[in-house]
């Protein structure tokens, strides 16, 4: 028979042996013939870290220590490092691409028919809130070119269409603005002309999630309702009771320290109790200048370049990763 036998140790080579042993695993002797004493517990789990047993089921539990130990760069293990995950959407559990090249574009394709089709009532409803949106524009030149958007029409609902185009595609991310977009993708998701992109990893991430009592929540500059609907109308079914809690810019800019402050908060715990995965690198800061515990970068196709800040935080490419997979 060919074979190793492990527990055997080596006549020649580095090794080391257990005090008390002569070296080939048998007990050491004195000069008399007689079996050295035993040593005293303590002084043996004292040494236990230069020493070894025969064999690796010998090996001292203190061996392993600097295995369980992890620095800022490595990835947090689930529910070990943190029971609570909060998750943004775009890069994280669904294509960028999905929301830019599916989601905004149904928008403007509907919107003419839309607004005509909606009362009076609710469009200036929307202009009410919109307005407000373009007030709190922080970038001067784009509050500038939204607030002329609908200068000099005098129907609302041609004002209206005109807000919504120049904010999409300036990229502007409002509440007043989102709650149109939740309305009008609502009548895309419940016809089946919509249809939630996701990851593959990310259902069987809620289902080990769910098994292992991790609460999941998401937090995306998309209101809450256009969440829900995206959830509940995925490519892999409705994965809406895998989800505990939702938040949007109502909790405040996803760049700003004080907004994930606010969610641990509305959770009631810490923020250092918190993951959060994100592919944005100003919204991984924000996070950890509140004090969340574990910031983590998700890496994606199509997803934004990392810059040396990008860098600094651990990195994941499935979130299966953060379930030790």
């Amino acid at each position: 028979q060919v074979g190793i036998d492990f527990s055997v140790i080596p006549k020649v080579g580095t090794y080391r042996s257990v005090e008390g042993t002569n070296g080939n695993g048998s007990a050491a002797q004195d000069k008399d013939g007689r079996v050295s004493k035993k040593r005293k517990v303590d002084e043996v789990q004292a040494s236990a870290a230069t020493t070894a047993a025969s064999g690796f089921n010998g090996m001292s539990d203190i061996n392993n220590a600097a295995d369980l130990v992890r620095g800022e760069n490595d990835v947090p293990l689930l529910p070990g490092d943190a029971k609570i995950l909060l998750l943004d959407i775009e890069g994280c559990t669904t294509s960028i691409s999905f929301v830019k090249d599916v989601l905004f574009p149904f928008v403007l394709e509907n919107l003419d028919s839309y607004v005509s089709s909606i009362s009076d009532e609710l469009v200036e409803k929307y202009l009410t809130k919109i307005k407000s949106d373009i007030e709190v524009i922080k970038d001067g030149d784009v509050k500038d070119k939204c607030s002329a958007a609908g200068s000099g029409m005098v129907a609302d609902k041609e004002k209206l269409k005109a807000y919504v185009r120049q904010m999409v595609a300036c990229d502007v991310k409002a509440t007043g603005l989102k709650a149109l977009q939740g309305d009008m993708w609502k009548s895309g998701y419940e016809s089946g002309e919509l249809k939630g992109h996701i990851y593959p990893d990310f259902k069987p991430m809620l289902e080990w999630c769910k098994v292992n009592g991790v609460q999941v929540s998401i937090y995306s500059s998309g209101s809450i309702k256009a969440q829900k609907l995206l959830f509940g109308h995925t490519s892999g079914g409705d994965l809406l009771p895998y989800l505990t809690s939702y938040f949007d810019t109502t909790s405040g800019g996803k760049k700003e320290a004080a907004s994930y402050k606010n969610i641990a908060n509305s959770m009631g715990v810490s923020p250092s109790e918190i993951v959060f995965v994100s592919d944005a690198e100003a919204e991984l800061v924000a996070a950890r200048e509140a004090g969340i515990g574990h910031p983590v970068m998700s890496i994606r196709p199509g997803n934004a370049v990392l810059t040396g800040v990008g860098k600094t935080f651990p990195k994941i490419f499935s979130l299966m990763q953060l379930c030790g997979f």
